[in-house]
């Protein structure tokens, strides 16, 4: 299952970049300016789903556990994410700093296996973590799933899905049949990843010789068994199927969609590898633009993984940029492959230049990732305003009290934005004792998620201009 022995002599490639006192403290830096990017950001309190995740998945007794396994709260067969759910609740109670600095660390995890996986491929040392920074850099996407605690579904399958490729390419076929069930059991992306490992494989020739042909049987066996488990499992979660899922997760395989999704999902994935490899060949111009045959395996390898992990999401009609955090990975291999290809044919004066800008470069992007932040904190920061106003209220009103939240949806953000139709859940979860709450305008699935008005009210709240006000 490894590549082709050609790949070997990749190893030799790259001089500076392969060597690992160079590359630790590169990754070192790399990793502090993921911290000024995300550490500020994350903690400020639960959005949405966030809610519905938390209350619905805490573990007291075997009962529990075993109702991990259904499909609530989402109508999605996660149990994983449940799983990270309830082990974030029993260790951080309700503390939303917690749960932000859990997402750090997953995505962090994320570009180790990334790392981990470029390694397996054969890519040096430097470039492994040039395709971990390209992907945890990338502006679409990772920033939605670090700082909405609930898109650490996307960190979650990226992470598993990794490892499983590394383990495949490492000829660890049962590691990468377990590794490839979990990234099914986190979402639903990773239900393809069998049939991208086996045909890359096979359209590499990497299969010669009899242990490596068995090895390859073994995992194609292994990982329709764990297709086979998997179905059945969500079978019986009671998950949404493709016939009773909502309007909006119905899968539409029509050339429309397809011609609707494809570009935007390329935009989100391989904008920021692509700027890279651009700015790269362009300050750096390597004389020989001629990739070998190593690297172009690694980026054939990075095309299945991309068309892959899109082949579900690209023709769902709800587009969302948490989609686009696993496709990225294997854009991000064959950027940092084309770098790693023509690295040689520069001086090593330019590849200390090179080395340098591309440290560089997240620090001068900070103000990028602070004004793409700064809408999901604000949404986090007006979700904890108000159920801070709603604590006060039921201290002092006593339990029962029923409260109206006027919406002001012409400013962003709005209640909306912070709750969605899980304002009342939000407020059983986190308010003591229980007070009764309503959106006006209600959200516009209220109906639909069975929400319903109550007939009279004790106290308003009034939103203006980002802030909560009570009304006389």
């Amino acid at each position: 299952m490894r590549v082709a022995a050609a790949m070997v002599m990749l190893g030799t490639e790259g001089r500076m970049l392969s060597r690992k006192r160079d590359s630790r403290p590169i990754a070192c830096v790399l990793l502090i300016a993921v911290g000024l990017v995300y550490l500020p950001a994350v903690g400020h309190g639960f959005v949405k789903d966030d809610f519905g995740w938390i209350s619905r998945s805490r573990i007291s007794s075997l009962s529990d556990l075993v109702s991990v396994m259904d499909s609530a709260p989402s109508g999605f067969f996660r149990p994983i994410i449940s799983l990270s759910f309830a082990g974030n609740r029993w260790l951080c109670g309700l503390a939303p700093s917690c749960y932000g600095l859990t997402n750090v660390a997953l995505a962090i995890g994320c570009a180790g296996a990334i790392f981990l996986l470029g390694r397996a491929l054969l890519l040096p040392d430097g470039a492994a973590i040039l395709a971990s920074a390209l992907w945890i850099f990338n502006w679409h996407g990772v920033n939605m799933a670090v700082l909405w605690i609930s898109g650490r579904t996307a960190l979650i399958v990226v992470l598993f899905a990794a490892l499983a490729a590394c383990a495949f390419v490492k000829q660890r076929v049962w590691s990468a049949v377990l590794l490839t069930l979990a990234a099914m059991l986190s979402k639903e992306e990773a239900v393809l990843l069998p049939l991208i490992l086996i045909t890359w494989c096979v359209a590499e020739r990497s299969t010669q010789g009899p242990l490596l042909l068995s090895r390859l049987f073994q995992f194609a066996i292994g990982s329709v068994a764990a297709e086979a488990l998997y179905f059945v499992l969500r079978a019986h979660s009671g998950a949404f199927t493709p016939t009773t899922a909502p309007q909006f997760y119905q899968l539409s395989f029509t050339a429309s969609r397809l011609a609707s999704n494809v570009p935007a999902y390329l935009d989100r994935s391989a904008t920021f590898s692509a700027f890279v490899t651009l700015v790269w060949l362009a300050i750096c111009q390597p004389h020989k633009t001629a990739l070998r045959p190593s690297s172009w395996s690694v980026i054939r390898f990075g095309v299945l993984w991309w068309c892959g992990t899109l082949a579900v999401t690209v023709f769902l009609p709800v587009r969302s940029s948490l989609y686009a955090c696993l496709p990225s990975v294997g854009i991000a291999l064959s950027a940092a492959a084309v770098v790693s290809g023509t690295w040689p044919s520069i001086s090593r004066h330019r590849q200390r230049r090179a080395i340098a800008a591309g440290l560089v470069l997240p620090f001068l992007l900070w103000p990028v990732y602070y004004t793409r932040n700064l809408p999901s904190v604000r949404e986090a920061e007006l979700s904890t305003q108000t159920i801070n106003a709603l604590d006060r209220i039921a201290v002092e009103r006593g339990g029962g009290t029923v409260v109206l939240l006027r919406d002001d949806r012409s400013h962003k953000p709005s209640l909306d934005n912070s709750f969605g139709t899980l304002f009342q859940e939000a407020a059983d979860l986190m308010v003591t004792p229980h007070v009764r709450v309503w959106i006006d305008p209600p959200p516009i699935d209220a109906a639909l998620a069975g929400l319903i008005q109550p007939s009279h009210v004790d106290l308003e709240l009034m939103l203006r201009e980002g802030a909560l006000m009570r009304v006389p």
